[in-house]
């Protein structure tokens, strides 16, 4: 991309604060950083989230998850796995995975709650329970292993197109802009 991504510009916020005010009834937010920390820092508006620096970052996305993990505090019913990169995505959508999940949980489920557009997309949100399974997973393997293993708790919620829509290059971005 050529700078960090959670530093692109969607009206006044960038990608990373749009993401922070989308979650913000789901209790204070763990943010994983990685390359480009000192400058994410410097434009985002972190003090309503707990910054973890995850010096692994090279290694993959398992790493960073594991840092956010391991910051969690104890008393989460949850968390939400939700790249930055996918900064489009409606409160409306959160909304209904959070409704989602405290309904499965009420039934004593230990959900995985995935927004399903074309295919599953993010933010996913999980019961603690699989906090330490995905603490577990070695470098090379994706948190997607977990849901796999786990396939009869994941439920799917109808979500737009926006939970799909990775912004990985500047084209891209110039979609998602209208530039």
């Amino acid at each position: 991309m050529g700078s960090p991504k959670a530093l692109l510009q969607f009206g006044s916020r960038t990608a990373l604060d749009r993401v922070l005010d989308t979650c913000a009834g789901f209790g204070r937010p763990v943010v994983v950083l990685g390359s480009g920390a000192d400058e994410i820092e410097k434009g985002c508006a972190l003090g309503r989230a707990t910054v973890v620096r995850n010096p692994d970052w090279s290694r993959g996305m398992t790493s960073s998850l594991q840092a956010g993990l391991r910051a969690l505090p104890g008393d989460s019913e949850g968390f939400l796995v939700w790249p930055v990169d996918l900064p489009l995505v409606a409160a409306e959508a959160v909304s209904e995975l959070g409704m989602r999940f405290w309904i499965l949980r009420q039934n004593r489920r230990q959900p995985i709650v995935i927004p399903k557009a074309s295919r599953r997309g993010h933010p996913v949100l999980f019961d603690r329970a699989y906090a330490a399974e995905l603490l577990a997973l070695k470098p090379d393997e994706v948190p997607r292993a977990v849901v796999e293993r786990h396939a009869a708790e994941v439920e799917e919620v109808p979500a737009g197109e926006e939970t799909v829509l990775d912004l990985d290059t500047p084209e891209d971005y110039a979609r998602a802009t209208g530039r």
